[in-house]
């Protein structure tokens, strides 16, 4: 069975938000780009993606960072050229599983396999 999912955009001079169903909301920054959220999104679906991997992989971590940068096309329409991800580890247990493991996540990841189809995608892992 598909997954629904559904949010709620308002839209008030000065103020713009998304709430979700279960009631969490978050403030849209007038300052920040679009893209911001995107990165952050695909951020989010590659680690929750990876998270859920680990677990069933048996992959222990202490610490894990995205760094996302992404360039858009010049010409229309605009969307992304390029995305790379950065990822950096601490604590890892076991760095192959770990590679492994998020390596499956980009293609198991939604918003990662939506961005392939118009970006040039690629991603990192280094550990400390």
């Amino acid at each position: 069975m598909a997954e629904h999912t559904h949010i709620r955009s308002d839209f008030v001079p000065g103020h713009w938000q998304f709430v979700t169903d279960g009631g969490k909301s978050l403030t849209i920054d007038r300052e920040s780009s679009p893209y911001d959220y995107l990165f952050g999104a695909l951020s989010g679906c590659l680690f929750a993606t990876f998270s859920d991997l680990a677990v069933k992989m048996k992959v222990g971590w202490e610490h894990v960072s995205f760094e996302v940068d992404g360039e858009k096309r010049a010409e229309s329409p605009t969307t992304l050229e390029w995305v790379t991800v950065k990822v950096v580890a601490t604590g890892v247990d076991n760095q192959g599983k770990f590679t492994k493991a998020f390596e499956t996540a980009t293609r198991y990841c939604s918003i990662y396999e939506t961005l392939s189809k118009v970006a040039r995608m690629e991603w990192t892992v280094s550990f400390n």
